[in-house]
């Protein structure tokens, strides 16, 4: 008996503990979901930030162009200079180094000295490149958060369409019971109970796709945070503010996160004129040799100065000051029209953003309140046998429509928002 009753004993406790454990790891990833919450719009951007390749590409390229500016602008090189002069090559001192008093072996360097002008101008010209590099760098910045961005608008408006879908459909359920019992009490027709059943079936329809399109949309938001794609999302912030007057980012364009790489080659290009002008401009360089001679010969010194001479500048250098003035006017025209699309791109969100609120406003206040009321009037007075079937489901369709609009409403409006909001703050988070 002893042995039976400390078996089960020792039974019970391995069943508790292993039931502690289960329930310790339950509370633990509870826990842990509990402290992730729900994904905001904001953490995804910042996510999106710290892990895109494209970042860190941009990135590279402008350590690269740092790393090149100390050198830019420098003298080169110098040379050095080891030769033979006026070795015999026939008769009694035929390559003999000591016995022809002309022969004469040497050791020199010689260093080039560039003009001025273009010194300063390859300098600037690696400058340029950093501030290329920077503005590519804050363009993919603000290309990665605006990608970032709508994938997570597009997820979340997905998955509040379909909340609101499926919300719908247990009325619908309702009003399609309603509809057959009326027909098998007679007083309905096989008409009405059939169109109820097929509305019923083309909203099943819209939720499998909106439930497809979630999919989707979370594979693509995935491509952005990763395994944070799988968490809750917080509501679409609509409601976003700005620190400042939006119109204020009609100012200023050029510097916008999406122009600045054009601005920054405009500026570069500009630079590359002055560096072809400057090719007119004449280098020189200093050589200075020792020669040695035969022992029965005085060694010599000997110093040279070399000056280019650029005096065929109308098929040499004019040219190419000429490409490259041409390569200015077509930068400036290209940063033209995008700024005039900019400009376009921005009072359009700006719009959208003031109107889309206004909207929202009036949807919550007046139109869905309205139509949940009309639809649930003229499904109460069907079930009473005093209305029709066709106008229950037409105030069905209608606030079906209006949900769908809304949410649609809700995404176009927090676009704009972050289009704004990330061109106000350069590319950083909201």
């Amino acid at each position: 008996m002893n042995l039976v009753r400390s078996i089960a004993r020792a039974t019970r406790h391995r069943a508790f503990r292993v039931a502690y454990r289960i329930a310790l790891a339950a509370v633990v990833a509870f826990s842990s979901r509990a402290a992730e919450g729900p994904l905001t719009l904001d953490a995804a951007i910042e996510q999106a930030l710290r892990e895109a390749p494209q970042v860190v590409a941009a990135q590279s390229s402008l350590d690269s162009a740092q790393a090149f500016l100390p050198s830019a602008g420098r003298l080169p090189d110098p040379e050095l200079i080891i030769g033979v002069d006026n070795l015999p090559i026939n008769g009694a001192d035929q390559f003999s180094l000591t016995r022809d008093f002309m022969t004469m072996s040497k050791v020199g360097v010689m260093q080039t000295v560039p003009a001025g002008a273009k010194r300063r101008y390859r300098a600037e010209a690696a400058s340029r490149e950093v501030d290329v590099a920077l503005a590519d760098l804050r363009a993919a910045r603000f290309e990665t958060a605006s990608a970032a961005a709508e994938a997570w608008i597009s997820l979340a408006v997905a998955e509040e369409t379909l909340e609101r879908m499926r919300a719908l459909k247990s009325d619908l359920g309702f009003q399609s019971s309603t509809a057959r019992a009326a027909f098998s009490s007679g007083r309905g027709t096989a008409a009405d109970a059939l169109a109820s059943e097929s509305t019923l079936a083309r909203l099943d329809n819209q939720i499998l796709e909106l439930e497809q399109v979630r999919a989707m949309r979370r594979a693509e938001l995935a491509r952005w945070v990763g395994d944070a794609a799988s968490q809750e999302l917080s509501e679409l912030p609509w409601k976003g503010e700005f620190a400042t007057a939006p119109e204020l980012l009609l100012q200023g364009l050029a510097s916008h996160p999406p122009l600045a790489p054009i601005a920054a080659r405009v500026d570069a290009a500009k630079t590359e004129v002055n560096l072809a002008q400057a090719e007119k401009r004449s280098d020189w360089a200093a050589q200075l040799n020792f020669a040695k001679r035969g022992p029965d010969y005085s060694d010599m010194v000997s110093l040279e100065f070399r000056v280019g001479l650029p005096l065929f500048a109308k098929d040499r250098q004019n040219p190419a000051i000429a490409a490259k003035l041409a390569s200015v006017r077509a930068s400036e025209a290209e940063l033209e029209a995008e700024q005039r699309k900019h400009r376009a791109e921005i009072q359009s969100m700006f719009a959208m953003w003031r109107s889309g609120r206004q909207r929202l406003q009036h949807f919550d206040s007046t139109l869905l309140p309205l139509a949940r009321d009309r639809s649930r009037a003229v499904l109460t007075a069907y079930a009473s046998a005093r209305g029709n079937l066709s106008a229950a489901l037409d105030a069905f369709r209608d606030e079906v429509d209006l949900q769908r609009e809304y949410v649609a409403l809700e995404g176009d409006v927090t676009r704009a928002w972050t289009f704004l909001y990330l061109l106000h703050s350069t590319g950083a988070t909201p």
